[in-house]
Protein backbone atom coordinates (compact mmCIF):
# COMPACT_ATOMS: atom_id res chain seq x y z
CA UNK A 1 0.00 0.00 0.00
CA UNK A 2 2.69 2.62 1.05
CA UNK A 3 4.59 1.70 -2.72
CA UNK A 4 1.36 2.00 -4.29
CA UNK A 5 0.70 5.27 -2.73
CA UNK A 6 4.71 6.99 -3.47
CA UNK A 7 4.11 5.58 -7.02
CA UNK A 8 0.98 7.31 -7.06
CA UNK A 9 2.09 10.60 -5.88
CA UNK A 10 5.25 10.51 -7.94
CA UNK A 11 2.66 10.17 -11.04
CA UNK A 12 1.26 12.78 -10.46
CA UNK A 13 4.02 15.04 -9.61
CA UNK A 14 5.40 14.35 -12.74
CA UNK A 15 2.55 15.40 -14.75
CA UNK A 16 2.40 18.94 -13.29
CA UNK A 17 4.16 21.98 -15.12
CA UNK A 18 6.27 23.17 -12.38
CA UNK A 19 8.95 20.04 -13.56
CA UNK A 20 9.31 22.15 -16.88
CA UNK A 21 10.57 18.99 -18.73
CA UNK A 22 12.63 19.11 -22.15
CA UNK A 23 10.27 19.40 -25.30
CA UNK A 24 12.46 16.42 -25.89
CA UNK A 25 10.00 13.22 -25.93
CA UNK A 26 12.83 10.89 -24.39
CA UNK A 27 12.79 13.60 -21.32
CA UNK A 28 9.41 13.31 -21.42
CA UNK A 29 8.86 9.71 -21.79
CA UNK A 30 11.38 9.18 -19.21
CA UNK A 31 9.66 10.90 -16.29
CA UNK A 32 6.02 10.22 -16.98
CA UNK A 33 6.22 6.87 -18.13
CA UNK A 34 9.62 4.99 -17.48
CA UNK A 35 10.16 6.31 -14.13
CA UNK A 36 6.96 5.09 -12.49
CA UNK A 37 7.25 2.11 -14.15
CA UNK A 38 10.81 1.56 -13.27
CA UNK A 39 9.66 1.86 -9.16
CA UNK A 40 6.77 -0.58 -9.56
CA UNK A 41 9.03 -3.35 -10.92
CA UNK A 42 11.48 -2.20 -7.96
CA UNK A 43 8.92 -2.81 -5.77
CA UNK A 44 7.65 -6.04 -6.91
CA UNK A 45 11.03 -6.93 -7.26
CA UNK A 46 11.67 -5.93 -3.37
CA UNK A 47 8.00 -7.52 -2.27
CA UNK A 48 9.37 -11.20 -3.61
CA UNK A 49 13.01 -10.27 -2.14
CA UNK A 50 11.59 -10.04 0.72
CA UNK A 51 9.64 -13.12 1.13
CA UNK A 52 13.13 -15.38 1.16
CA UNK A 53 14.18 -13.17 4.43
CA UNK A 54 13.56 -13.56 8.10
CA UNK A 55 11.39 -11.62 10.17
CA UNK A 56 14.20 -9.34 11.68
CA UNK A 57 16.15 -8.84 8.35
CA UNK A 58 12.22 -8.41 6.04
CA UNK A 59 11.74 -5.20 7.94
CA UNK A 60 14.93 -3.25 7.56
CA UNK A 61 14.79 -4.53 3.96
CA UNK A 62 11.76 -3.36 3.22
CA UNK A 63 12.07 -0.09 5.18
CA UNK A 64 15.44 0.55 3.12
CA UNK A 65 13.87 0.21 0.31
CA UNK A 66 12.26 3.32 0.39
CA UNK A 67 15.06 5.32 -0.36
CA UNK A 68 14.90 4.44 -4.01
CA UNK A 69 12.33 6.95 -4.42
CA UNK A 70 15.13 9.73 -3.36
CA UNK A 71 16.67 9.04 -7.06
CA UNK A 72 12.68 9.79 -8.06
CA UNK A 73 12.75 13.20 -6.15
CA UNK A 74 16.44 13.58 -7.65
CA UNK A 75 15.28 13.41 -11.41
CA UNK A 76 12.04 15.67 -10.47
CA UNK A 77 14.61 18.31 -9.32
CA UNK A 78 17.39 18.10 -11.90
CA UNK A 79 14.57 18.41 -14.48
CA UNK A 80 12.76 21.34 -12.93
CA UNK A 81 15.96 23.11 -12.68
CA UNK A 82 17.68 22.13 -15.76
CA UNK A 83 14.96 22.67 -18.14
CA UNK A 84 15.15 22.60 -21.39
CA UNK A 85 18.98 22.22 -21.40
CA UNK A 86 18.69 19.25 -19.48
CA UNK A 87 20.38 16.41 -21.41
CA UNK A 88 18.97 13.01 -21.86
CA UNK A 89 22.16 11.65 -20.14
CA UNK A 90 22.29 13.44 -17.26
CA UNK A 91 18.70 12.54 -16.55
CA UNK A 92 19.26 8.94 -17.70
CA UNK A 93 22.23 8.45 -14.98
CA UNK A 94 19.13 9.45 -12.45
CA UNK A 95 17.07 7.18 -13.65
CA UNK A 96 19.09 4.07 -13.93
CA UNK A 97 20.05 4.86 -10.52
CA UNK A 98 16.44 3.14 -9.33
CA UNK A 99 17.99 -0.54 -10.93
CA UNK A 100 21.15 -0.16 -9.52
CA UNK A 101 20.05 0.33 -6.62
CA UNK A 102 17.41 -1.90 -6.10
CA UNK A 103 20.52 -5.03 -7.63
CA UNK A 104 22.58 -3.73 -4.79
CA UNK A 105 20.67 -3.48 -2.06
CA UNK A 106 18.41 -6.86 -3.19
CA UNK A 107 21.91 -9.10 -3.12
CA UNK A 108 22.77 -7.59 -0.10
CA UNK A 109 19.89 -8.81 1.20
CA UNK A 110 19.84 -12.16 -0.21
CA UNK A 111 23.82 -12.41 0.95
CA UNK A 112 22.88 -14.31 4.16
CA UNK A 113 19.48 -15.65 3.19
CA UNK A 114 20.93 -17.59 0.26
CA UNK A 115 22.59 -20.36 2.68
CA UNK A 116 19.16 -21.33 3.94
CA UNK A 117 17.51 -21.07 0.80
CA UNK A 118 17.15 -24.29 -1.50
CA UNK A 119 18.82 -23.91 -5.04
CA UNK A 120 15.98 -23.32 -7.05
CA UNK A 121 14.42 -20.90 -5.03
CA UNK A 122 17.34 -18.84 -4.97
CA UNK A 123 18.17 -19.35 -8.90
CA UNK A 124 14.76 -17.44 -9.33
CA UNK A 125 15.19 -14.94 -6.78
CA UNK A 126 18.88 -13.97 -8.46
CA UNK A 127 16.73 -14.08 -11.95
CA UNK A 128 14.24 -11.92 -10.48
CA UNK A 129 16.96 -9.30 -9.41
CA UNK A 130 18.43 -9.80 -12.48
CA UNK A 131 15.25 -9.54 -14.88
CA UNK A 132 14.00 -6.43 -12.66
CA UNK A 133 17.59 -4.43 -13.42
CA UNK A 134 17.12 -5.21 -17.19
CA UNK A 135 13.11 -4.15 -17.48
CA UNK A 136 14.27 -0.86 -15.83
CA UNK A 137 17.34 -0.20 -18.77
CA UNK A 138 14.93 -1.61 -21.49
CA UNK A 139 12.98 1.55 -22.28
CA UNK A 140 15.68 4.07 -21.61
CA UNK A 141 17.69 2.23 -23.86
CA UNK A 142 15.56 1.52 -26.95
CA UNK A 143 14.54 5.28 -26.76
CA UNK A 144 18.12 6.96 -26.54
CA UNK A 145 19.61 4.23 -29.02
CA UNK A 146 18.37 3.17 -32.50
CA UNK A 147 19.07 -0.46 -33.90
CA UNK A 148 22.92 -0.56 -35.41
CA UNK A 149 24.85 -2.88 -37.23
CA UNK A 150 23.27 -6.68 -37.64
CA UNK A 151 20.20 -5.67 -35.71
CA UNK A 152 18.17 -4.33 -38.11
CA UNK A 153 18.80 -7.47 -40.19
CA UNK A 154 17.52 -10.03 -37.73
CA UNK A 155 14.61 -7.77 -36.95
CA UNK A 156 13.61 -7.41 -41.09
CA UNK A 157 13.44 -11.25 -41.26
CA UNK A 158 11.19 -11.21 -37.81
CA UNK A 159 9.05 -9.08 -39.75
CA UNK A 160 9.13 -11.09 -42.99
CA UNK A 161 8.16 -14.16 -41.12
CA UNK A 162 5.37 -12.34 -38.89
CA UNK A 163 3.52 -10.03 -42.11
CA UNK A 164 4.59 -11.96 -44.96
CA UNK A 165 4.64 -15.47 -43.85
CA UNK A 166 7.79 -16.26 -45.43
CA UNK A 167 11.57 -16.01 -45.96
CA UNK A 168 12.38 -13.45 -49.11
CA UNK A 169 13.22 -10.37 -47.33
CA UNK A 170 12.96 -8.12 -50.47
CA UNK A 171 10.27 -6.59 -49.81
CA UNK A 172 11.32 -5.83 -47.24
CA UNK A 173 14.30 -3.82 -47.94
CA UNK A 174 12.68 -1.95 -50.51
CA UNK A 175 9.82 -0.69 -48.56
CA UNK A 176 10.33 1.27 -45.44
CA UNK A 177 8.45 -0.96 -42.96
CA UNK A 178 11.76 -1.38 -41.21
CA UNK A 179 11.44 2.49 -40.08
CA UNK A 180 9.60 1.20 -36.86
CA UNK A 181 13.09 0.28 -35.64
CA UNK A 182 15.60 2.23 -38.00
CA UNK A 183 15.73 5.96 -38.37
CA UNK A 184 17.02 5.99 -41.88
CA UNK A 185 17.45 3.97 -45.68
CA UNK A 186 19.27 0.44 -44.30
CA UNK A 187 22.28 0.84 -46.84
CA UNK A 188 22.27 -3.00 -48.09
CA UNK A 189 20.70 -5.69 -47.96
CA UNK A 190 22.15 -8.59 -45.82
CA UNK A 191 21.02 -11.63 -48.33
CA UNK A 192 21.51 -13.73 -51.03
CA UNK A 193 19.76 -13.14 -54.30
CA UNK A 194 18.10 -16.63 -55.40
CA UNK A 195 15.61 -15.56 -58.76
CA UNK A 196 14.18 -12.36 -57.62
CA UNK A 197 13.76 -13.62 -53.92
CA UNK A 198 16.46 -12.33 -51.32
CA UNK A 199 16.69 -14.65 -48.71
CA UNK A 200 18.55 -13.74 -45.15
CA UNK A 201 21.97 -14.76 -44.35
CA UNK A 202 21.50 -14.42 -40.75
CA UNK A 203 20.71 -17.34 -38.92
CA UNK A 204 16.86 -18.46 -38.48
CA UNK A 205 16.75 -19.28 -34.95
CA UNK A 206 16.19 -15.87 -33.00
CA UNK A 207 14.16 -14.27 -35.66
CA UNK A 208 11.74 -17.24 -35.35
CA UNK A 209 12.15 -16.85 -31.60
CA UNK A 210 11.04 -13.31 -32.03
CA UNK A 211 7.81 -13.13 -33.66
CA UNK A 212 5.37 -13.46 -31.23
CA UNK A 213 6.75 -10.63 -28.83
CA UNK A 214 7.40 -8.49 -32.37
CA UNK A 215 3.87 -9.12 -32.54
CA UNK A 216 2.96 -8.14 -29.33
CA UNK A 217 5.47 -4.74 -29.15
CA UNK A 218 7.51 -4.67 -31.63
CA UNK A 219 11.15 -4.31 -31.21
CA UNK A 220 10.46 -3.17 -27.35
CA UNK A 221 8.81 -7.25 -27.18
CA UNK A 222 12.24 -8.62 -28.40
CA UNK A 223 13.72 -6.62 -26.25
CA UNK A 224 12.01 -8.22 -23.41
CA UNK A 225 12.77 -11.61 -25.04
CA UNK A 226 16.68 -10.67 -24.40
CA UNK A 227 15.95 -9.45 -20.76
CA UNK A 228 14.06 -12.78 -20.09
CA UNK A 229 16.66 -14.98 -21.81
CA UNK A 230 19.80 -12.76 -19.75
CA UNK A 231 17.64 -13.53 -16.34
CA UNK A 232 16.73 -17.22 -17.35
CA UNK A 233 20.93 -17.39 -18.38
CA UNK A 234 21.72 -15.96 -14.31
CA UNK A 235 19.91 -18.63 -12.96
CA UNK A 236 21.30 -21.10 -14.77
CA UNK A 237 24.86 -20.29 -14.04
CA UNK A 238 23.85 -20.03 -10.41
CA UNK A 239 22.66 -23.44 -11.04
CA UNK A 240 25.40 -24.84 -12.99
CA UNK A 241 28.11 -23.45 -10.14
CA UNK A 242 25.86 -25.04 -7.58
CA UNK A 243 26.61 -28.36 -9.47
CA UNK A 244 29.90 -27.82 -9.07
CA UNK A 245 29.82 -27.53 -5.33
CA UNK A 246 30.57 -23.80 -5.44
CA UNK A 247 29.02 -22.64 -1.68
CA UNK A 248 25.67 -20.67 -2.39
CA UNK A 249 27.58 -17.25 -1.48
CA UNK A 250 30.19 -18.26 -3.54
CA UNK A 251 27.84 -19.14 -6.26
CA UNK A 252 25.42 -15.83 -5.94
CA UNK A 253 28.10 -14.22 -5.57
CA UNK A 254 30.21 -14.78 -8.91
CA UNK A 255 26.85 -15.01 -10.93
CA UNK A 256 25.98 -11.42 -9.52
CA UNK A 257 29.43 -9.93 -10.27
CA UNK A 258 28.70 -11.43 -13.90
CA UNK A 259 25.42 -11.37 -14.88
CA UNK A 260 24.73 -8.10 -14.01
CA UNK A 261 27.92 -6.71 -16.13
CA UNK A 262 29.52 -6.18 -19.41
CA UNK A 263 28.96 -8.17 -21.11
CA UNK A 264 25.93 -9.86 -20.31
CA UNK A 265 24.00 -6.99 -19.39
CA UNK A 266 24.90 -5.24 -22.24
CA UNK A 267 23.34 -7.71 -24.94
CA UNK A 268 20.45 -7.94 -22.67
CA UNK A 269 19.39 -4.16 -24.86
CA UNK A 270 20.97 -5.71 -28.23
CA UNK A 271 19.04 -8.23 -30.80
CA UNK A 272 21.12 -10.34 -31.24
CA UNK A 273 20.79 -14.11 -30.56
CA UNK A 274 24.43 -14.85 -28.47
CA UNK A 275 22.59 -14.88 -25.00
CA UNK A 276 20.18 -17.19 -26.38
CA UNK A 277 23.29 -19.65 -27.56
CA UNK A 278 24.79 -19.05 -24.02
CA UNK A 279 21.61 -20.17 -22.92
CA UNK A 280 21.07 -23.25 -24.41
CA UNK A 281 24.68 -23.94 -24.24
CA UNK A 282 24.84 -23.87 -20.32
CA UNK A 283 21.60 -25.46 -20.28
CA UNK A 284 22.53 -28.31 -21.69
CA UNK A 285 25.64 -28.55 -19.57
CA UNK A 286 23.31 -28.92 -16.92
CA UNK A 287 20.99 -31.54 -18.36
CA UNK A 288 23.79 -33.97 -18.59
CA UNK A 289 25.19 -33.43 -15.14
CA UNK A 290 24.90 -36.91 -13.93
CA UNK A 291 27.38 -37.59 -17.06
CA UNK A 292 26.87 -41.89 -17.40
CA UNK A 293 23.98 -41.69 -15.44
CA UNK A 294 22.44 -39.40 -17.36
CA UNK A 295 18.76 -41.16 -18.33
CA UNK A 296 17.14 -41.68 -21.80
CA UNK A 297 14.81 -38.11 -21.03
CA UNK A 298 18.23 -35.90 -20.19
CA UNK A 299 19.94 -37.53 -23.41
CA UNK A 300 17.26 -36.21 -25.99
CA UNK A 301 17.14 -33.17 -24.41
CA UNK A 302 20.63 -32.15 -24.37
CA UNK A 303 20.91 -33.55 -27.90
CA UNK A 304 17.88 -31.04 -29.07
CA UNK A 305 19.99 -28.07 -27.08
CA UNK A 306 22.94 -29.38 -29.13
CA UNK A 307 20.77 -29.17 -32.22
CA UNK A 308 19.39 -25.61 -31.63
CA UNK A 309 22.64 -24.02 -31.82
CA UNK A 310 23.16 -23.81 -35.26
CA UNK A 311 19.63 -22.44 -35.59
CA UNK A 312 20.87 -19.63 -33.22
CA UNK A 313 24.19 -19.01 -34.75
CA UNK A 314 26.56 -20.32 -37.52
CA UNK A 315 29.60 -19.37 -34.97
CA UNK A 316 28.33 -22.00 -32.17
CA UNK A 317 29.36 -24.81 -34.53
CA UNK A 318 32.93 -25.37 -32.81
CA UNK A 319 30.60 -25.29 -29.13
CA UNK A 320 28.68 -27.72 -31.11
CA UNK A 321 31.16 -30.03 -31.71
CA UNK A 322 32.70 -29.73 -28.46
CA UNK A 323 29.17 -30.18 -26.51
CA UNK A 324 28.00 -33.09 -28.61
CA UNK A 325 31.01 -35.24 -28.24
CA UNK A 326 30.37 -35.09 -24.31
CA UNK A 327 26.91 -36.04 -25.05
CA UNK A 328 28.05 -38.74 -27.22
CA UNK A 329 30.48 -40.15 -24.20
CA UNK A 330 27.41 -40.09 -21.50
CA UNK A 331 25.42 -42.38 -24.00
CA UNK A 332 28.02 -44.25 -24.67
CA UNK A 333 29.63 -45.12 -21.81
CA UNK A 334 27.64 -47.64 -19.48
CA UNK A 335 28.26 -49.13 -22.29
CA UNK A 336 31.94 -49.64 -22.94
CA UNK A 337 32.12 -49.96 -18.85
CA UNK A 338 29.92 -52.94 -18.51
CA UNK A 339 31.44 -54.22 -22.27
CA UNK A 340 28.12 -54.88 -22.80
CA UNK A 341 27.28 -56.89 -25.98
CA UNK A 342 24.95 -55.07 -27.45
CA UNK A 343 24.52 -51.21 -28.24
CA UNK A 344 22.44 -49.18 -26.60
CA UNK A 345 19.75 -48.15 -29.25
CA UNK A 346 18.07 -46.08 -26.90
CA UNK A 347 20.82 -44.38 -25.82
CA UNK A 348 22.03 -43.67 -28.97
CA UNK A 349 18.86 -42.71 -29.97
CA UNK A 350 18.32 -40.07 -27.23
CA UNK A 351 21.62 -38.38 -27.86
CA UNK A 352 21.48 -38.86 -31.81
CA UNK A 353 18.48 -38.23 -32.82
CA UNK A 354 17.09 -34.73 -31.40
CA UNK A 355 20.11 -33.59 -32.90
CA UNK A 356 20.20 -35.17 -36.40
CA UNK A 357 16.88 -34.00 -36.79
CA UNK A 358 17.04 -30.39 -35.92
CA UNK A 359 20.36 -30.16 -38.23
CA UNK A 360 18.49 -31.54 -41.02
CA UNK A 361 15.61 -29.62 -40.68
CA UNK A 362 17.95 -26.77 -40.91
CA UNK A 363 19.34 -28.17 -44.18
CA UNK A 364 16.29 -28.70 -45.05
CA UNK A 365 14.96 -24.93 -45.21
CA UNK A 366 18.23 -23.92 -46.43
CA UNK A 367 17.59 -26.17 -49.25
CA UNK A 368 14.01 -24.87 -50.12
CA UNK A 369 15.75 -21.40 -49.89
CA UNK A 370 19.26 -21.16 -51.41
CA UNK A 371 19.18 -24.20 -52.93
CA UNK A 372 21.56 -26.15 -50.62
CA UNK A 373 20.94 -29.26 -48.60
CA UNK A 374 23.44 -28.24 -45.54
CA UNK A 375 23.06 -26.01 -42.39
CA UNK A 376 25.08 -22.44 -42.49
CA UNK A 377 23.77 -22.30 -46.03
CA UNK A 378 23.86 -18.87 -46.48
CA UNK A 379 27.13 -17.88 -45.41
CA UNK A 380 28.75 -20.66 -47.41
CA UNK A 381 27.57 -19.00 -50.17
CA UNK A 382 28.90 -15.92 -49.20
CA UNK A 383 32.51 -17.21 -48.25
CA UNK A 384 34.55 -15.95 -50.85
CA UNK A 385 33.21 -12.17 -50.28
CA UNK A 386 34.63 -11.99 -46.94
CA UNK A 387 37.39 -13.41 -45.63
CA UNK A 388 36.98 -15.55 -42.22
CA UNK A 389 39.73 -17.59 -41.18
CA UNK A 390 43.23 -15.66 -40.74
CA UNK A 391 44.36 -18.67 -38.47
CA UNK A 392 46.13 -15.97 -36.33
CA UNK A 393 45.22 -16.83 -32.63
CA UNK A 394 48.21 -15.02 -31.26
CA UNK A 395 46.71 -11.88 -32.48
CA UNK A 396 42.63 -12.54 -31.82
CA UNK A 397 43.36 -14.41 -28.49
CA UNK A 398 44.85 -11.70 -26.66
CA UNK A 399 42.56 -9.07 -28.22
CA UNK A 400 39.37 -10.69 -26.93
CA UNK A 401 41.00 -10.70 -23.68
CA UNK A 402 43.30 -7.49 -23.35
CA UNK A 403 42.34 -5.55 -26.53
CA UNK A 404 41.82 -1.71 -24.97
CA UNK A 405 38.84 -1.01 -27.57
CA UNK A 406 37.34 -4.80 -28.35
CA UNK A 407 38.59 -6.80 -25.11
CA UNK A 408 36.68 -8.45 -22.16
CA UNK A 409 38.96 -7.62 -19.66
CA UNK A 410 39.38 -3.90 -19.84
CA UNK A 411 35.43 -3.48 -19.96
CA UNK A 412 35.06 -6.44 -16.89
CA UNK A 413 38.22 -6.75 -14.89
CA UNK A 414 36.05 -8.97 -12.61
CA UNK A 415 37.25 -11.44 -15.43
CA UNK A 416 40.77 -11.22 -14.08
CA UNK A 417 39.00 -14.00 -11.31
CA UNK A 418 38.94 -16.68 -14.01
CA UNK A 419 42.52 -17.01 -14.37
CA UNK A 420 42.79 -17.29 -10.28
CA UNK A 421 39.74 -19.54 -9.90
CA UNK A 422 41.13 -21.77 -12.79
CA UNK A 423 42.98 -24.54 -10.49
CA UNK A 424 39.89 -24.69 -8.24
CA UNK A 425 37.79 -25.33 -11.30
CA UNK A 426 40.17 -28.13 -12.54
CA UNK A 427 40.29 -29.80 -8.80
CA UNK A 428 36.12 -29.68 -9.35
CA UNK A 429 36.87 -31.95 -12.21
CA UNK A 430 39.18 -34.32 -10.66
CA UNK A 431 36.01 -34.17 -7.41
CA UNK A 432 33.45 -36.04 -9.31
CA UNK A 433 32.31 -33.42 -11.92
CA UNK A 434 34.44 -33.88 -14.70
CA UNK A 435 32.21 -34.52 -17.43
CA UNK A 436 30.81 -31.12 -16.63
CA UNK A 437 33.77 -29.55 -16.72
CA UNK A 438 34.56 -31.32 -19.55
CA UNK A 439 31.88 -30.23 -21.52
CA UNK A 440 32.12 -26.78 -20.47
CA UNK A 441 35.78 -26.55 -21.26
CA UNK A 442 35.39 -28.00 -24.77
CA UNK A 443 32.75 -25.74 -25.80
CA UNK A 444 33.76 -22.69 -24.46
CA UNK A 445 37.70 -23.38 -25.45
CA UNK A 446 36.68 -24.64 -29.34
CA UNK A 447 34.72 -21.46 -29.24
CA UNK A 448 37.36 -18.93 -28.17
CA UNK A 449 39.98 -20.94 -30.38
CA UNK A 450 37.64 -20.28 -33.74
CA UNK A 451 36.65 -17.25 -32.70
CA UNK A 452 40.61 -15.97 -32.29
CA UNK A 453 41.14 -17.01 -36.01
CA UNK A 454 38.31 -15.13 -37.66
CA UNK A 455 39.40 -11.74 -39.30
CA UNK A 456 36.59 -9.62 -37.42
CA UNK A 457 37.60 -11.71 -33.90
CA UNK A 458 36.08 -7.82 -32.67
CA UNK A 459 32.76 -8.00 -34.25
CA UNK A 460 33.08 -4.04 -34.13
CA UNK A 461 29.44 -2.17 -34.80
CA UNK A 462 27.99 -3.76 -32.22
CA UNK A 463 29.05 -3.55 -28.18
CA UNK A 464 32.24 -5.15 -27.55
CA UNK A 465 33.30 -8.73 -26.75
CA UNK A 466 29.75 -10.06 -29.02
CA UNK A 467 31.76 -13.04 -30.18
CA UNK A 468 33.43 -13.87 -26.91
CA UNK A 469 29.93 -14.63 -25.09
CA UNK A 470 30.68 -17.96 -26.52
CA UNK A 471 33.32 -18.22 -24.07
CA UNK A 472 31.49 -16.99 -20.91
CA UNK A 473 30.02 -20.02 -19.43
CA UNK A 474 33.43 -21.73 -18.56
CA UNK A 475 34.57 -17.89 -17.73
CA UNK A 476 31.61 -17.59 -15.09
CA UNK A 477 32.98 -20.92 -13.62
CA UNK A 478 36.61 -20.02 -13.12
CA UNK A 479 35.44 -16.79 -11.60
CA UNK A 480 33.42 -18.54 -8.61
CA UNK A 481 36.58 -20.52 -8.36
CA UNK A 482 38.84 -16.81 -8.26
CA UNK A 483 36.04 -15.83 -5.34
CA UNK A 484 36.55 -19.66 -3.47
CA UNK A 485 39.91 -18.38 -3.91
CA UNK A 486 39.72 -14.76 -2.59
CA UNK A 487 37.65 -15.68 0.45
CA UNK A 488 40.08 -17.65 1.87
CA UNK A 489 43.09 -14.95 1.19
CA UNK A 490 44.44 -12.16 2.76
CA UNK A 491 41.94 -8.89 2.97
CA UNK A 492 44.23 -7.54 0.70
CA UNK A 493 43.98 -10.15 -2.08
CA UNK A 494 39.72 -9.62 -1.20
CA UNK A 495 40.38 -6.02 -1.82
CA UNK A 496 41.61 -5.92 -4.83
CA UNK A 497 38.77 -8.12 -5.97
CA UNK A 498 36.01 -6.34 -5.15
CA UNK A 499 37.87 -3.56 -7.03
CA UNK A 500 38.02 -5.51 -9.90
CA UNK A 501 34.09 -6.10 -9.98
CA UNK A 502 33.48 -2.30 -8.84
CA UNK A 503 35.29 -1.54 -11.88
CA UNK A 504 33.04 -3.95 -13.83
CA UNK A 505 30.18 -2.49 -12.35
CA UNK A 506 30.67 1.34 -13.19
CA UNK A 507 31.47 0.06 -16.60
CA UNK A 508 28.51 -1.40 -17.28
CA UNK A 509 26.45 1.86 -15.43
CA UNK A 510 28.38 4.01 -17.92
CA UNK A 511 27.42 2.01 -21.03
CA UNK A 512 24.01 1.63 -19.42
CA UNK A 513 23.82 5.57 -19.26
CA UNK A 514 25.40 6.55 -22.71
CA UNK A 515 25.24 3.61 -25.12
CA UNK A 516 26.37 5.57 -27.52
CA UNK A 517 29.68 4.98 -26.96
CA UNK A 518 29.89 1.28 -27.12
CA UNK A 519 30.05 1.04 -31.08
CA UNK A 520 33.31 1.30 -32.11
CA UNK A 521 34.60 0.48 -35.47
CA UNK A 522 38.19 -1.25 -36.16
CA UNK A 523 38.92 0.83 -39.47
CA UNK A 524 38.62 4.07 -36.76
CA UNK A 525 40.91 2.28 -34.65
CA UNK A 526 43.47 1.98 -37.25
CA UNK A 527 43.41 4.76 -38.55
CA UNK A 528 43.23 7.35 -35.55
CA UNK A 529 44.81 4.92 -33.05
CA UNK A 530 41.77 5.80 -30.54
CA UNK A 531 41.42 3.80 -27.28
CA UNK A 532 37.25 3.84 -28.60
CA UNK A 533 34.35 5.55 -27.24
CA UNK A 534 35.10 3.75 -23.21
CA UNK A 535 38.03 4.93 -22.60
CA UNK A 536 38.28 8.28 -24.08
CA UNK A 537 34.43 8.96 -22.35
CA UNK A 538 36.71 8.37 -18.59
CA UNK A 539 39.67 10.51 -19.76
CA UNK A 540 37.53 13.60 -20.49
CA UNK A 541 35.92 12.64 -16.91
CA UNK A 542 38.85 12.02 -15.10
CA UNK A 543 41.73 12.80 -16.65
CA UNK A 544 43.09 9.40 -16.32
CA UNK A 545 43.85 7.07 -19.55
CA UNK A 546 42.97 4.21 -18.98
CA UNK A 547 43.22 2.56 -21.89
CA UNK A 548 46.86 3.34 -22.08
CA UNK A 549 47.45 0.35 -20.03
CA UNK A 550 45.92 -1.98 -22.52
CA UNK A 551 47.51 -3.56 -25.97
CA UNK A 552 45.42 -2.49 -29.20
CA UNK A 553 45.56 -5.75 -31.06
CA UNK A 554 43.36 -4.37 -33.91
CA UNK A 555 46.71 -1.70 -34.72
CA UNK A 556 49.47 -4.13 -33.40
CA UNK A 557 53.16 -2.17 -32.73
CA UNK A 558 55.55 -2.59 -30.67
CA UNK A 559 54.24 -1.19 -27.50
CA UNK A 560 50.83 -3.25 -27.73
CA UNK A 561 53.03 -6.13 -28.08
CA UNK A 562 54.97 -5.54 -24.47
CA UNK A 563 51.83 -4.92 -23.18
CA UNK A 564 50.39 -8.13 -24.65
CA UNK A 565 53.42 -9.94 -22.66
CA UNK A 566 52.90 -8.43 -19.25
CA UNK A 567 49.01 -9.28 -19.25
CA UNK A 568 50.29 -12.53 -20.42
CA UNK A 569 52.68 -13.21 -17.20
CA UNK A 570 50.08 -11.46 -15.13
CA UNK A 571 47.61 -14.16 -15.92
CA UNK A 572 49.99 -16.45 -15.70
CA UNK A 573 51.00 -15.06 -12.24
CA UNK A 574 47.00 -15.29 -11.31
CA UNK A 575 47.03 -18.96 -11.98
CA UNK A 576 49.80 -20.08 -10.18
CA UNK A 577 48.77 -17.96 -7.21
CA UNK A 578 45.23 -19.86 -7.53
CA UNK A 579 46.74 -23.15 -8.28
CA UNK A 580 49.04 -22.53 -4.78
CA UNK A 581 46.29 -21.48 -2.65
CA UNK A 582 43.78 -24.39 -4.18
CA UNK A 583 46.33 -26.89 -3.48
CA UNK A 584 47.21 -25.48 0.22
CA UNK A 585 43.16 -25.57 0.86
CA UNK A 586 43.39 -29.12 -0.17
CA UNK A 587 46.14 -30.94 1.59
Amino acid sequence: MLNATAIGWVLIATLQPWIGTSAEPVAESLLRKWLPLALALAAIGSAIVSRALVPEERDGFLRRHFLLYLAALALMLVAHFGGPDVQNGQLGAIYLLVAAGFAVHALVALWPAVDRMADRAAALQLAGVALVAMLVLLPYHRAVMPTASDEPHYLIVTQSLLYDRDLDVRNDYEGDRYGAFYPARLPDMHGVEVGRAVFSIRDLGLPILAVPPYAAAGRLGVLALMCLAGAALAAQLYLLLRDLRFAPRIALLATASTALVHPLLTYTTQVYPELLTALAFVTAVRVIRRGEGATVRELALASALVGALPWLSTRAWPTVVGLGLVVAYCALRPWWRHRRAGVPVGRVAAGAVPFALLVLGLSFVNWRTFGVFMPSAGYFLIREQQQVLTYTPWIGGPGLLFDRVFGLIPRAPVYLLAFVGAAALWRRARDGRGVQVTALAAGSLLSFAYIADIAYWWADGSPPSRYALGSIPLLVAAVAGGWDVVFAARPWARALAWGAAIASAVVAYVYAVLPNIRYDLALDVRASGSSGGLFTFLARATGIDVGAAFPSLVRVDALSVALVVVWTVICAALVEIGRRRAAGSQS
